[in-house]
Parts: C-alpha cells; sequence; structure tokens
C-alpha cells in the first residue's frame, strides 16, 4: 500500500474497531477504578497510583506507523516533570504527565452532559508518513479533515498531527523543494495554530538524527496535553461551581454533587496534585458539615434527611485499598449512611495525606474525625445499637495506627517520627477508652461474667462489623482484631493491656505525663479487678507522684484513697500504716475519713514487730514553718545550741511524739587557691544562716523569673521600620530539655547520720502549729549545718524529711589567743618608750601558771616594771588568770640604739614572744630617728667656718646640750667652736632648726686638701625628763649638783659624720660700678662694670685653670651692653680685669650684677681631624662648676645707689 492510502482510513464502526475500542474502554474503567487508590507502603503506592491512572491519548491516522512508535512514546513522556502554568494566576505545578494511547473512535468521545474526565480523552494526535505532496492532497487531506470535523463536532479543541519523516541520505544533498508535506498540512488545517503540527524524524530507521526532532515532539505534547487539562478543568470548575450555587434548590443533592467534585480530585491525583485533590475532599467536608450544624438550628434539607436512617453497618474506615467501590456505589444511589459518606471521605482525606508521606497529619485528623462524626449523629439524632458508636471508633483508630505504622517504618526523619507519635498517642487512647466501654457492655471486664443478653450483643454488633477483605500477608486487621476481642475474655485482655500500654508509652515519649499517668489509673483499676493489686501499685504510686510534683491535691487525695486500698487487700502493714497517714493528714477529706484513717494508722502501728522504728515523709504529715538557731554572737566549745523549730501538724487530733531530732553535719570551709606562687589558699568568709521561713524552703521556679531582654528595631535604608524584635540578654537557653528522671520513682529518704544530733524529750503533737527546741551542748570547733527532722509518733512510726534547704549553718569557735603592741604615738630610737601589750584570750582560758617569754633583735631592750628594773634584750613575764574572750593589758618600756644617722629614714626591730599556748609571734615595730642634720661650708675671703643645723622629727621637744665636732681625719686642723656655752636652754621640736657654727683652721704647714671626715655630737634629753628631774630633792640640793648629774646620765647622744671637701679658697671675685668723669650713676645713662679676678696663693703645684666669668643681671634692674662672658687665664699674673659697659634701667639701690666664675676646659685637637670621631661629645670645649668654698665673691650683696634719670630741657 502506498504511503497516502495508508493514511486515508474512514472512521465507521467495524467489528474490529469496535473491539478495540471496548478493549480501551474497558482498561479506562479500569484506571478509573484504581484512580485515588492508597495503599499504605509508602512510595511504592504512589508509584502505582501514578502509572494505573493516566490520561488517554486516542491517535488517528496510519496505526502501523504509531504502534513502531507507541512503546519509545510510552517511555519518554513520563521520563522528565514538566511545568504547569495555569490560568487566573494559579501557581505553578510540577507535573510529571503519563498518557495512556487508544485508537480513536466516536464512542469514546465526550458529550456535553458526560463529565466523567477519567474515561474522556484529553488529546487527540493525527499520525502520518506522508512525504508525496501529490498522495497527500489525493487521500491523507481528505482524512485529516474528516477527523477534524468529527473533533469540532464534540466541540474538541486539543489536536495535534505529527508527521513522520524518514531520513534519506541520497536525498539529503538535492535540492529542496519549494513546498513540502508539512507547509501544506499547516496551510490546510493550522493556519493560525502553527504548533499543532509537527515533523518528527523517524527514530526507529534513524536514531542519530531524530535525537533533537524527538524531544521537540515529546516536549509539544507535553505542553498541549497540558493545555487541554488547563481547558478541560476550567470548565469542569464552572459547571462545579455552578452546582454549588443551587446548593439551596430542593431538588439538589449532596451525593451528586459530591461525585462530581470527587471528579476534579481523581484527575489532580492523577496528574500528581495530592494537595490540590485533598482541598477538593476538604471542601466537600466542610460543605457537609456545614449543612449539618445548618440544620440543628432550621430546616433540614430532604436530601440530608436520607443520611437519618438507623445504622445497620458499622464497619470502620478501609485505608488498606484503593477507592471503596462499594461506599460509593451507595453514595451515587443516595443509600449511604452518614458512617459510610463520613467513613469514604476520609479515607480520601486520608490516601492524599500518605501519597504527600504525611502521616502524622493522617493520626492528627482521625481523633477530630470521630468525634465530630459523633457529634453530627446527635445532631442528626440517627437511632443506632448500643455498642455500634464505639466498634466504629475502635476500628477507625487502629486502621489509621496500623497505616501510619506502614508509612513511618520508611522515615529515617526523627523529628517526624516524633511528630506522628505526637498524635497517634491519643488514638491508642481513643481505642482503649472504646474497648473498654465494649468490654463493660458486653461483660468481658475482669470480675464479671457475660450474659445472655451480652452475648446476643456481642453477636449484633459482630455482624454489624461485616467481613475484612482478605491480607496477601494474612496479618489481623483491625476488624479480625475486634471481632476476637469481643469474642474471648482472654482476647479482651490480652488487647486492652496491649493499647493502653502503647498508650501510656506514647504518651511517655512525647512528654505528656499527665495523660499517660490518667491510663495508669485506669490499668491500676483493671489490675486490681484482676486482682493483681502488686501491678495497680506501681500506676498508682507513679500517678501519686505526678500529682504531687504538679499540685494536683484532689486527685492526689483520691489516688492515695485507692492505694490505701491496694495495701489493704496486698496485707502490706508498713506501706499500709505510711498510706493511712498520708491520708488522715489530707486537710481535702471530710474530718470523719481522717479520724477513720488515723485510727487504722495508730491500730496497724501495733502490729509492726520490727524494733527499728518505720520511717514516712515528714511532708505527708508535717509542715516546716521556721527554724531559728539561738545562738549569741560567739559560739565556743562546751556550750550549748538551742534549734527552735514550729512544725504545722496536719494530723486531724493529738499525737504523741516520743523523739524529735534534727541531724547536723560538720562542713569543710571552701578555699579558694591564691594565684601568687609560693602563698596559701584564702579562705572566703561563710554565710551563716541562723533562720529560715517557709518561704524560704520553697523551690524557686526558673520558668516564672522574668527575663532580662531588651527590644531591638532594625530600619530600613529609607529610614522605615523593617522588624522589631526582643533580644534576651542571657546567652544560655531559656528552655531546656526536661529531665524525665523526674517522673520515676520515688525514692525513700535516707536516713543520715543523727549522731550529733540536736534532740528534745518527748512532747504531745497538736493539730496545727507546734513549736519545739531542739537542744545540744558542742565541744568540738567547727562549721555546722543543719541536715534532716525526724520526729518519732508513737515510738514506732518515724517522719524522716530529706535534705533541709536552704540549711541552718552556725559556726562553733576555738580561736587562739592574739597579742598585739599598743602605742600613744610614734616609736622614736634613742629615747625611752612606753609600749602597752594587749593579749585578747579568744576562746582559751588563761590560768597562773602561764608565762611570755620576749626576746627582742639587736639594738633594742625592753624593760617590765613588775619583773625587772633595767633593760633587758630578754623578759619573761607572768601571765595573770583571764577567762575566755577577754583582754589583758601589760605596759613596758622600750629602748631602740639611734646609730650615726644624718637623715629621716625609720628603723625596724623586732619583738619576738614565745607564747604558752604553743605559737610564737614576732612583732614588728618601726622606730624613727628623733633628729636630723645637715652641714653647710661658708668662706669669708680665706676663713671658713662650718654650720650644722639640727632638725626636730618628733613633736615632743628636747632639750640639746653640749655640740661637739672634731675631725677623724689626719690631716693638721683645729675647730674653734662660735656657740654658746651658757645662756637661754636649747630645744628643738618638730620642725624646728637648731644651728652650730664652728671655724676650722688649717695648719700653716698642711698642704693636703684631701676631704676632712669629721664626727659631730650632741646629747638631748627629753624635757618632760628634766622636768621630773628638777622636781625632785629641791631642797637638798640647792646648787643643782645632783639633778646636773642625773640629767647627764639620762641624756642620749646624737651623732653623725660629715666630709668637708673643696674647702681651699682658690679664686676672689670682686665688681665695682664706675661712671665717666666721676659723676653720678643716673638711670638710663651708661656706666662701666669693672670686674678684677684674683688667683689666691697656693701650695699646690697644679697650673692655674683657664675661668670663664659670666655676667648674669638682672634684666629688669641692668642692661649689659655688649658681651656677658669672657675667659681669662692667671697662669702668669695673679690678677685680671675686665671692664663691661652697663645702664641701670631703675634708679635706686640696686644690687650689683651676680658674677659666676667657672673652670674653662678648652677643646682637644686631633693630630688627624679626619679621622676624629663624630659622635665624641668630649672633645668640645666644656665648663666646669667650682664648689661653694673655691670661690670667694668679695662683692656679694652690694648695692649701688642710682639716681633717677637727668630730666631733659623744655624748649
Amino acid at each position: 500500500m502506498r504511503a497516502g492510502e495508508r493514511g486515508t482510513k474512514s472512521y465507521d464502526r467495524g467489528p474490529d474497531r469496535e473491539q478495540r475500542v471496548r478493549e480501551a474502554h474497558r482498561q479506562s474503567s479500569e484506571t478509573m477504578n484504581c484512580n485515588g487508590g492508597s495503599s499504605v507502603a509508602g512510595e511504592a503506592c504512589k508509584a502505582g497510583a501514578s502509572v494505573d491512572s493516566r490520561p488517554i491519548v486516542t491517535c488517528a491516522g496510519d496505526e502501523n506507523l504509531f504502534s513502531t512508535l507507541e512503546k519509545n512514546l510510552l517511555q519518554a513522556i513520563p521520563m522528565d516533570t514538566v511545568e504547569w502554568r495555569r490560568s487566573f494566576s494559579r501557581p505553578i505545578k510540577q507535573v510529571k504527565l503519563g498518557a495512556t494511547f487508544v485508537p480513536f473512535s466516536r464512542d469514546i468521545l465526550p458529550t456535553d452532559k458526560d463529565w466523567h474526565l477519567i474515561k474522556q480523552p484529553i488529546f487527540h494526535i493525527y499520525w502520518t508518513e506522508c512525504s508525496d505532496v501529490d498522495s497527500y492532497k489525493t487521500s491523507v487531506r481528505d482524512d485529516i479533515d474528516a477527523w477534524l470535523k468529527i473533533l469540532n463536532l464534540y466541540h474538541i479543541q486539543d489536536w495535534m498531527i505529527v508527521l513522520v519523516e524518514t531520513y534519506d541520505v541520497k536525498k539529503a544533498n538535492k535540492l529542496l523543494p519549494r513546498t513540502t508535506v508539512l507547509d501544506k498540512i499547516r496551510s490546510d488545517f493550522a493556519a493560525k495554530n502553527g504548533d499543532r503540527c509537527f515533523a518528527v524524524i523517524n527514530p526507529i530507521k534513524s536514531e542519530s538524527r531524530s535525537a533533537e526532532s524527538w524531544r521537540g515532539l515529546i516536549t509539544r505534547i507535553r505542553h498541549l496535553m497540558l493545555t487541554a487539562y488547563d481547558r478541560t478543568l476550567s470548565r469542569f470548575e464552572d459547571i462545579i461551581r455552578e452546582q454549588r450555587e443551587r446548593r439551596n434548590n430542593p431538588s439538589w443533592n449532596f451525593c451528586h454533587y459530591f461525585l462530581l467534585q470527587e471528579e476534579l480530585a481523581f484527575v489532580l491525583q492523577m496528574l500528581g496534585l495530592y494537595d490540590e485533590a485533598l482541598v477538593q475532599y476538604d471542601e466537600l467536608d466542610a460543605l457537609f458539615t456545614q449543612f449539618v450544624l445548618n440544620s440543628n438550628v432550621g430546616d433540614t434539607p430532604g436530601w440530608l434527611g436520607l443520611f437519618q436512617t438507623p445504622l445497620n453497618n458499622w464497619g470502620g474506615v478501609n485505608l488498606n485499598n484503593g477507592t471503596n467501590h462499594r461506599l460509593r456505589f451507595l453514595l451515587a444511589e443516595c443509600r449511604a449512611s452518614l458512617l459510610d459518606l463520613r467513613s469514604y471521605l476520609f479515607s480520601r482525606q486520608c490516601a492524599m495525606l500518605l501519597l504527600l508521606n504525611k502521616p502524622w497529619e493522617v493520626a492528627q485528623r482521625c481523633l477530630s474525625f470521630v468525634h465530630n462524626t459523633l457529634s453530627e449523629l446527635r445532631i442528626l439524632e440517627v437511632q443506632k445499637p448500643e455498642g455500634s458508636i464505639e466498634c466504629w471508633s475502635f476500628l477507625c483508630a487502629l486502621e489509621v495506627l496500623q497505616a501510619c505504622q506502614l508509612c513511618t517504618n520508611n522515615i529515617d526523619n526523627n523529628q517526624q517520627l516524633d511528630l506522628c507519635s505526637l498524635h497517634t498517642a491519643s488514638l491508642w487512647a481513643l481505642a482503649r477508652d472504646k474497648l473498654g466501654s465494649l468490654g463493660k457492655l458486653c461483660g468481658l471486664m475482669p470480675g464479671s461474667e457475660p450474659t445472655s443478653e451480652q452475648l446476643h450483643t456481642v453477636v449484633y454488633l459482630i455482624a454489624g462489623i461485616g467481613d475484612s477483605e482478605p491480607q496477601v500477608e494474612r496479618k489481623l486487621t483491625p476488624t479480625d482484631k475486634l471481632k476476637e476481642a469481643l469474642s474471648s475474655k482472654e482476647a479482651f485482655k490480652k488487647q486492652y493491656l496491649e493499647h493502653a500500654e502503647l498508650a501510656m508509652g506514647t504518651y511517655k515519649h512525647v512528654g505528656r505525663i499527665r495523660s499517660a499517668r490518667l491510663i495508669g489509673k485506669e490499668l491500676a483499676r483493671f489490675y486490681s479487678e484482676l486482682g493483681e493489686n502488686q501491678k495497680a501499685v506501681a500506676f498508682l504510686s507513679d500517678a501519686l507522684k505526678t500529682y504531687m510534683d504538679e499540685g494536683w491535691h484532689h486527685l492526689a487525695v483520691q489516688t492515695q484513697l485507692e492505694l490505701a486500698e491496694c495495701y489493704k487487700r496486698m496485707d502490706d502493714v508498713e506501706k499500709y500504716t505510711k498510706v493511712c497517714a498520708a491520708v488522715a493528714s489530707a486537710s481535702l477529706l471530710h474530718i470523719t475519713v481522717r479520724n477513720t484513717y488515723l485510727e487504722e494508722m495508730l491500730g496497724y502501728m501495733k502490729m509492726i514487730s520490727s524494733p527499728q522504728s518505720l520511717l514516712a515523709e515528714l511532708g505527708c504529715a508535717f509542715t516546716i514553718l521556721s527554724m531559728e538557731a539561738k545562738v549569741m554572737d560567739k559560739i565556743v566549745q562546751d556550750c550549748v545550741v538551742n534549734v527552735e523549730i514550729s512544725v504545722q501538724s496536719l494530723f486531724p487530733r493529738e499525737v504523741r511524739c516520743t523523739s524529735a531530732a534534727i541531724s547536723v553535719e560538720e562542713m569543710q570551709k571552701p578555699s579558694i587557691p591564691n594565684k601568687k606562687k609560693g602563698l596559701k589558699s584564702i579562705d572566703p568568709p561563710v554565710q551563716l544562716l541562723s533562720k529560715c521561713t517557709l518561704e524560704d524552703m520553697k523551690l524557686l521556679d526558673l520558668s516564672l523569673l522574668r527575663l532580662q531582654v531588651y527590644s531591638y528595631l532594625d530600619y530600613k535604608e529609607d529610614r522605615s521600620l523593617g522588624s522589631a524584635s526582643v533580644i534576651s540578654k542571657n546567652m544560655k537557653p531559656l528552655v531546656r530539655r526536661s529531665d524525665s528522671a523526674k517522673h520515676r520513682k520515688p525514692s525513700i529518704n535516707i536516713k543520715g547520720d543523727f549522731s550529733k544530733a540536736l534532740s528534745c524529750d518527748e512532747f504531745v503533737m497538736k493539730p496545727g502549729v507546734n513549736t519545739f527546741v531542739l537542744t545540744r551542748r558542742v565541744n568540738q570547733p567547727g562549721l555546722y549545718k543543719v541536715s534532716q527532722l525526724s520526729l518519732v509518733i508513737e515510738e514506732k512510726l518515724e517522719f524522716l524529711s530529706s535534705v533541709l534547704n536552704p540549711r541552718l549553718c552556725y559556726e562553733v569557735a576555738k580561736t587562739q589567743p592574739t597579742i598585739s603592741v599598743k602605742c600613744g604615738r610614734d616609736l622614736l630610737a634613742g629615747l625611752t618608750q612606753d609600749i602597752e601589750l594587749v593579749i585578747s584570750s579568744g576562746s582559751t582560758k588563761i590560768t597562773e601558771e602561764m608565762k611570755l617569754k620576749l626576746r627582742t633583735s639587736r639594738g633594742l631592750t625592753v624593760q617590765s616594771q613588775s619583773v625587772e628594773k633595767v633593760m633587758v634584750k630578754e623578759l619573761e613575764i607572768p601571765l595573770p588568770t583571764c577567762e575566755p574572750f577577754q583582754t589583758i593589758k601589760i605596759q613596758l618600756k622600750i629602748l631602740a640604739e639611734l646609730p650615726p644617722k644624718k637623715d629621716s629614714s625609720s628603723m625596724e626591730h623586732k619583738l619576738n614572744i614565745q607564747c604558752p599556748w604553743g605559737s610564737e609571734e614576732s612583732i614588728p615595730l618601726h622606730f624613727g630617728p628623733p633628729l636630723m642634720s645637715s652641714m653647710k661650708l661658708h668662706t669669708a675671703k680665706q676663713r671658713k667656718f662650718i654650720q650644722i643645723v639640727v632638725t626636730g622629727l618628733t613633736s615632743q621637744l628636747l632639750q640639746l646640750t653640749e655640740p661637739e665636732l672634731m675631725t677623724i681625719s689626719s690631716i693638721d686642723v683645729n675647730f674653734k667652736s662660735l656657740n654658746p656655752i651658757a645662756g637661754q636652754k636649747l630645744l628643738i621640736g618638730n620642725g624646728m632648726n637648731v644651728s652650730f657654727m664652728w671655724e676650722f683652721e688649717i695648719g700653716k704647714d698642711e698642704k693636703s686638701t684631701i676631704p676632712i671626715k669629721t664626727d659631730f655630737r650632741v646629747k638631748y634629753i627629753s624635757v618632760n625628763d628634766t622636768e621630773e628631774l628638777n622636781d625632785t630633792h629641791v631642797d637638798d640640793d640647792p646648787l643643782h649638783i645632783h639633778n646636773l648629774e642625773r640629767i647627764e646620765k639620762a641624756c642620749s647622744v646624737y651623732r653623725c659624720n660629715f666630709d668637708i671637701t673643696d674647702y681651699v679658697t682658690l679664686f676672689t671675685v670682686s665688681s665695682k660700678v664706675e661712671t665717666n668723669g666721676g659723676e653720678f650713676c643716673r638711670a638710663g645713662s651708661m656706666c662701666h662694670l669693672c670686674l678684677t679676678v684674683m688667683r689666691i696663693p697656693s701650695l699646690s703645684s697644679n697650673p692655674p685653670p683657664q675661668l670663664m666669668y659670666e655676667v648674669l643681671a638682672d634684666q629688669t634692674m641692668w642692661a649689659v651692653c655688649g658681651r656677658t662672658a669672657g675667659i681669662v687665664s692667671l697662669e702668669i699674673v695673679e690678677k685680671q680685669s675686665v671692664t663691661l659697659d652697663v645702664m641701670p634701667l631703675t634708679s635706686g639701690y640696686l644690687p650689683l650684677p651676680v658674677v659666676r666664675l667657672s673652670r674653662y676646659i678648652p677643646a682637644t685637637e686631633s693630630k688627624n681631624d679626619i679621622v676624629r670621631n663624630k659622635n665624641d661629645l668630649g672633645s668640645g670645649p666644656r665648663l666646669e662648676p667650682f664648689s661653694p668654698g673655691q670661690v670667694y665673691n668679695a662683692s656679694k650683696a652690694q648695692q649701688v645707689h642710682v639716681l633717677p634719670a637727668v630730666p631733659s630741657e623744655s624748649n
């Protein structure tokens, strides 16, 4: 057959064609039926849904040609995702398309009122490989025209014509024809839609050449298919919207509308848009809920009355298979019950969520779905058999839990697993609750046997559940489990405990401890009815601990009552006694109940045969209101410590407290290591707590503390506010992970060491506030803190507290005696000083046998008037009796030697004391000199005078006598004293100066000019001492001879050494001011300053140096004209004169300008100036000053009488 003939074909019905169309239609129906299927096996389910549900595309034209390309097309189209840009600015979606190709036929084309979108073909393609224009005109064009006319007849605009070309190498080099077949097709059928005609090279015959064109074809098919869906769904959404707006019409039916909108969900699911398909089901859910709620306050629509029929089927939600066709058929026939509608709708919502891999949201929706459905049954007043709703709720919960469990097996994200557990916990609790209700209804609970009526109820309920679908893995379905539980008490018990344990464990895993404890109480009742009281006690104890920690007092009391019953059934005397004490102390119970349990406690205490008392929590019967340690400022050893405690008794009447005690622990003082090397650790001060109240003992709730935060404003570039936030100053996390240890069973308080406890005798504990004092004598020093309080009731029951916090602290001191020196004023060397030795006994008692041994350092002596009358270096002093924390004062006299010293620096001595309590102390004493001195050398031509100035350094007045200056050198020198021998007393005090003067004469034959070493001495005595000596024996000694002798003995000697240097006069300088012509010296007139420098004859053989004179004039008085300095030499002559011009600037007695004479040392010359070191500073000329004793200025302090200037003559 020719190419043109193969492309020509009639679209009338034939037997073969009808058979193929029916087969395609059947496959399409199966695809629709499988559509929406939701297997919970994770990704396999999602993949299965995308393969089974695929868009239908018809194929017209050359069937043989298409059969060769069909396999490649089926593989290429779903290989990549494509963007679906929908109309009305809807968000862009990534879609992975598939396709099912069927032959073109009129029978499968949609009509106007046929909106089964899954069954309808969405796209139509015509295939041809006609390459000859003439063949195209004769046959192919007419066939395409007939095909397009049929599509136009059904208002179909989504089509495409594909021209398959065969690449021929021989024809490739020939010239291309003017018009190709593709151009003809476009001009004939797609003048305005050129993209609907596409030419592709046959990939079967030329794979390498066809790659690019084949990719273009696949892309064009995907694009046009999505365009077709966009157009079709837009029209379909308009129809849905129109039907929804007619919902108030009496003929409107929700079931029909449900099936209509579900078609849209089917299509979105087929395209992989599971989230948008879920939106369609959520809209249907909300719409139906609104109708039900409105019917409660208004008229009920006719179609809603169909859902008020009595229930005869309560099978749960089925999530294992695809679409439930049975329920969908009932909806189509308007014969579905309310549970049928809700079960089908929820199953479809779950299918979408599981395809989105969100099993936690399935679990989250399930609980609200069950409760909302039960509310709708009540609103619509649907008649339901007793137990049917419990069966349905149980099945729904188990079905969802099973689906979530299968999905979470493939999840590796721990956060998603925790999120799933957060919602499945409530479902396990719901399943346990509904199963428990069924157990009570059918007589399956422990302690009861089912009656005949209850057996009939079980049969009726099992019949309403229906049969479960067969399972491939032969696992028990929720329906099978429920039937098994209702058929056997043992199976019921097993499932009830299993669901309860799973609910508790999941609640604990997600941190909902209260919910877990509530289920635990239900389990405790279940075990109690089974007679397993030990297991019941475990759950009740956990619940009680949680209720007590969180302050649920009513729940705690009820739990204690249940615990008491369990212990009584177990014949556990000790635990029953303790729980009776707690119940008797519960203020929330009636007084009669409390008294009853108090009697039970007292009665069962007598049955305790153990010699040791039974330990119980102090807080269950008593409350500590306050504690106070009654102590003095200082607690010493062997004293009594009292602790006053106020306790509130919660018992309803008086009980006998046979003993009360509080344990005490010795606490080690903390030490801080000293960072400085070689130093001991520092003991920080310990904060002693002597009183605390009930408010102090309460634990601080960190979650209620005020957070330290500050606001932060973030501004944009245009200075407008961008964001505002609150930032915490604390860098540590504010919310921390809750430790699971606080939910564990409470540990029994362990009794500590009560060997050092404070205790009291027996007393009566009355209801309300009781105050008692605990005492004990302490014989060991240390730092103590209280630990546990123990109250023994009736000698058998001991209420023991945990370690009290805050803990009272008190210190028992054993302080060693301390020794210190007290001085009335600063200590002075060379004078007898009074000091006071102060001994603090501390916590030690000083007896008469104890003695102090004193030993002084070198140069220091000590005297005690009670022991010795003279100054000694070692002294032993007996101590008087002294009680603890008293002081002893001992008067001492000390004398420190004053060495030769002319400055004011102090001297240090040490007083070593050997104490009778074993320690040796060394007390430093600092002595200051009473006097200081300085020396000055004065010159009068060649005569020399020595002046020594003595300065007082103490406020105590001293009398100076007998100054003496002598030389200790070998030079022939004589010091002639110029000081008065008799007359006024020389007194000196702080800051006062006394001057002594000597003229010293050097022997005529003495040639040496070495320094002269001198020794200055002066006697001194305190003025107070002289007055005391003068007051004694006045009548017996009228000439005061004895007084002078005593004063002479009492005097001390002050010594110091001086060196006299440069004491020979070398030069004499004199100056005078002269005027011209013998006139008077007037201001403003030029005068002459005559300087004369004369050398004094010397025995020294050294040549006289060169001298430089400098005139230093006061610029406000004198103006020196010319040079003010010059050099003179006296090597040849003994006298040189220099005249300078000066001008007095003011009148009056003006002092002469000062002339300073210095030794001039000229620059040293080198033989080679080039080699001279540039950095040698000593090579230049320099000046050296003379000492004051070497130059005598004869004109010093002279003045010149300057007359005022002569007034100028007037014209």
